[in-house]
């Protein structure tokens, strides 16, 4: 028997060429774009982990008052991993970098990890083996594990690699090992592994130097809350143990390890996927309009099937069979949609965005929802002009039809009533993301980011070791750099805007009693060269800048941020004034000789920050290793500062080969990046946005014109009675437009309800936002009612005469 449906629905379905094609077209376009989407989600947010058990692993921080995710420090880790019961195992890790040197040097990003570090992930390698306890006694051959992709870049993928050396800092390392393809690394983008001696590190000790990420296997049976709460009690044993540096540790923060490492991307896909749904229930409540319409006028055929005999439950299957054909079909070029929405995702996508492991269209879950998506769209677009078919052929004679009845007009007018209200809420968020993007746009970063190429160098700690040292470095550098053609300005610093890395210390007015160490103001900490400011671009609101005077031998000197001189006198009285530092082994003074602009270091939405500035000559000893492993340069140039990148490369080989240079770009491309994500939020949005209100505008026009068509005849009468065509096109447009305008009023409603849950995406958009809801209402009413004119006009100008003669 549904073989003869089949059957029967390949011919209707023919006959109706051109709305079948039409309603397939519009399904596969919006069933693709979920597909796509779904695979992404899928990807990144639910599928397991590349490792034994991947729900049992979890990442430990601890928290404080003022951050709920801070690394831990090598005794505290110690005292957690002892004597937490929770545990099965623990690892640590934390970011590392190298220069690769012999050949062409190179700069790599890396990381040091305890050896326990791969029995909590139970990741097998690829080659050769992981690291061992004994790697890490710190005595006998410097070992080291490759990531796959350095593997495949530095040794061509050769298994000769395994037992071959390979210089890391000037030290000779013995490669023993490659990891797989798919290893996740709790550091990003890590291309090597070393192993860490904790026991010989010099910051064994201290309680208060947090650095570590942690990573843990619960036991059997244990939630990351038990286990939160089993830690917790023994951090508030070390907080009584050890006031002077654990007093501000106030817990920590258990979640799974798969949560963590999708924080950022979470709300970003969901919001896709939300979009791209109400784009699919759009397209179906649209479907269903025509899927009706077409059918209604079929309503002869199926009062003569009744009338022979067939059952109301033969009617629905019939009409839900040609349904399931269009649908089936529209998943079908679906698979071509989403390929291409997919590789678009792909190409647009921030790389923070992209998935822990490829999307794969052809996992078991991608392919239910793609099973999923058939049947509900079956269902959503066929179900309603199934019921109401079969109802009404059961109670429609052979020669009359109730295509125009009020039931069916009303049934119509929820469909439109639904899409409108859908389309007018993704509409509504589009604008409210063109708002947010223009104001972050709109934002002073504190800096001026034309023609600005930054670089990260990191110097041998063998041969820079002491502020000399560095500063050395820095005057054999700069005169090449200043020297190239088109080179302005260039300057040396610990830390760039906008690069995401922290480096703080704590400070305090020093004519003021030092406060408790759990109370000390933090800033951020700045290493300069005396041309920072110029070359950056940082406007010097009061006093001087650092000057070629101010070196180790001088009285020491600092500058503030706006911030930070607010926080503790004000611009105007803050220069002369002395700071306590605490950047070394004993707190230091400095004075103050200059207020300076703020700068946005970790993104435009961030909050302003205190920021501290010292010059390099006059940094301590033991701070200076933090420069040396970390100088970034700035390079002002009068011209495009990208073409200048192999010059520079050159000048600073001449200067030290052993020192490569990496992450190099220009600011304004660091400020694209940092602007990346949004913008492809509001890409996407815009693009299943303008999708949905396209739908929405065809939906009302062809909903209008098929109205107006069964209303041909009272219409005809009206005129004949003395109705003017005006007066007919205003009845129509009554008609057409009050579902329009509930469907407005509810997607207002839709759009308002979600703005608290859009904070993740949103920035500096009020609660209520009724401008963006008053300009997307009056938008899409427009278009409802130039739909509907233009749906009616054509025929409310039908002769009276000819009309009823059709009649």
């Amino acid at each position: 028997m549904f073989i003869d449906d089949l059957r029967y629905a390949l011919r209707a379905l023919r006959a109706n060429a051109v709305v079948a094609a039409a309603v397939t077209l519009i399904l596969s376009v919006a069933v693709g774009a979920n597909t796509a989407v779904f695979a992404l989600v899928n990807s990144v947010l639910l599928s397991p982990l590349p490792f034994r058990d991947p729900s049992r692993l979890v990442t430990v921080q601890q928290t404080r008052a003022d951050s709920a995710e801070e690394p831990l420090s090598i005794p505290d880790y110690r005292d957690l991993r002892d004597g937490a019961r929770s545990f099965a195992q623990m690892g640590a890790a934390f970011q590392w970098s190298a220069n690769v040197t012999g050949g062409d040097a190179e700069r790599v990003q890396g990381m040091k990890a305890s050896a326990s570090l791969f029995a909590v992930l139970g990741g097998i390698p690829a080659l050769g083996r992981t690291l061992l306890p004994e790697d890490e006694q710190g005595s006998g051959r410097r070992v080291v594990v490759l990531t796959h992709g350095y593997w495949a870049r530095r040794f061509g993928a050769s298994t000769a690699a395994i037992g071959s050396s390979i210089s890391l800092n000037g030290d000779a390392y013995t490669v023993v090992g490659v990891l797989p393809a798919a290893f996740i690394t709790p550091v990003r983008d890590a291309d090597l592994i070393v192993p860490f001696p904790m026991d010989t590190d010099p910051r064994r000790a201290s309680r208060d130097a947090g650095f570590l990420r942690v990573v843990g296997r619960l036991n059997p049976a244990v939630t990351p809350a038990q286990a939160q709460a089993d830690l917790d009690a023994i951090m508030h044993r070390l907080r009584v143990l050890y006031p002077a540096t654990n007093t501000t540790h106030l817990g920590t923060r258990v979640i799974e390890w798969r949560r963590a490492l999708v924080a950022r991307q979470r709300p970003v896909l969901l919001l896709l996927q939300a979009a791209v749904a109400f784009v699919l229930l759009v397209a179906c409540a649209n479907v269903a309009n025509l899927f009706l319409a077409s059918a209604l006028r079929r309503e002869h055929e199926f009062a003569l099937r009744a009338a022979l005999g067939a059952s109301r439950g033969r009617l629905v299957r019939q009409v839900l069979t040609e349904a399931g054909v269009i649908a089936v079909a529209a998943c079908a070029g679906g698979l071509l949609i989403q390929g291409i929405t997919r590789t678009t995702l792909v190409v647009l996508a921030p790389p923070d965005l992209i998935a822990l492991t490829p999307a794969d269209v052809s996992s078991p879950r991608v392919l239910l929802f793609s099973l999923t998506m058939t049947v509900l769209t079956t269902l959503a677009f066929g179900a309603a002009p199934a019921v109401r078919l079969s109802g009404a052929a059961s109670g429609t004679s052979i020669r009359g039809a109730r295509a125009a009845s009020p039931t069916n007009r009303r049934l119509r007018a929820v469909f439109v009533t639904v899409e409108v209200a859908l389309a007018s809420a993704l509409v509504t968020l589009a604008l409210l993301l063109s708002q947010s993007v223009a104001r972050l746009q709109a934002i002073d970063p504190g800096f001026d980011p034309k023609h600005v190429l930054t670089m990260r160098l990191s110097l041998p700690r063998a041969r820079y070791s002491h502020p000399a040292d560095a500063q050395r470095f820095v005057e054999m550098l700069r005169p090449r750099l200043v020297g190239m053609p088109g080179v302005t300005d260039a300057a040396a610093v610990n830390v760039v805007p906008l690069n995401g890395y922290h480096a703080t210390a704590d400070v305090w007015p020093a004519a003021r009693p030092a406060p408790p160490a759990e109370q000390r103001p933090q800033a951020e900490y700045r290493m300069v060269s005396p041309s920072y400011l110029r070359t950056f671009g940082v406007p010097l609101l009061a006093g001087r800048s650092f000057e070629d005077s101010d070196n180790g031998t001088g009285e020491p000197v600092v500058l503030v941020s706006r911030t930070l001189a607010r926080r503790f006198w004000d611009v105007g009285t803050a220069v002369g004034q002395l700071i306590a530092i605490d950047d070394s082994d004993e707190t230091r003074r400095a004075r103050v000789v200059g207020v300076v602009g703020d700068v946005k270091h970790y993104g435009l939405d961030a909050e302003l920050t205190p920021d501290l500035y010292v010059p390099i000559p006059q940094v301590p000893d033991v701070t200076i290793q933090w420069l040396t492993n970390n100088m970034y340069w700035g390079i002002r140039a009068s011209t495009d500062p990208a073409v200048l990148r192999e010059a520079v490369r050159r000048e600073l080989r001449s200067v030290d080969p052993d020192v490569p240079a990496s992450a190099m770009r220009t600011m304004e491309e660091a400020l694209s990046l940092a602007l990346a994500p949004r913008r492809v939020n509001l890409w996407l949005v815009r693009a299943f946005a303008t999708m949905a209100l396209l739908l929405a505008a065809a939906g009302v026009y062809a909903v209008t014109a098929f109205s107006v068509t069964l209303r041909a005849r009272e219409l005809a009468i009206r005129a004949a009675l003395g109705a003017g065509r005006t007066e007919n096109l205003r009845r129509v447009l009554v008609d057409a437009v009050r579902p329009v305008i509930v469907g407005l009023i509810a997607g207002a409603a839709v759009a308002l309800a979600s703005l608290p849950a859009l904070g993740a995406v949103l920035f500096g958009v009020e609660r209520f936002a009724a401008a963006p809801v008053v300009l997307v209402s009056a938008t899409l009413l427009a278009v409802g009612v130039v739909s509907a004119a233009a749906a009616a006009r054509p025929v409310t100008r039908i002769d009276p005469i000819d009309a009823l003669k059709a009649e």
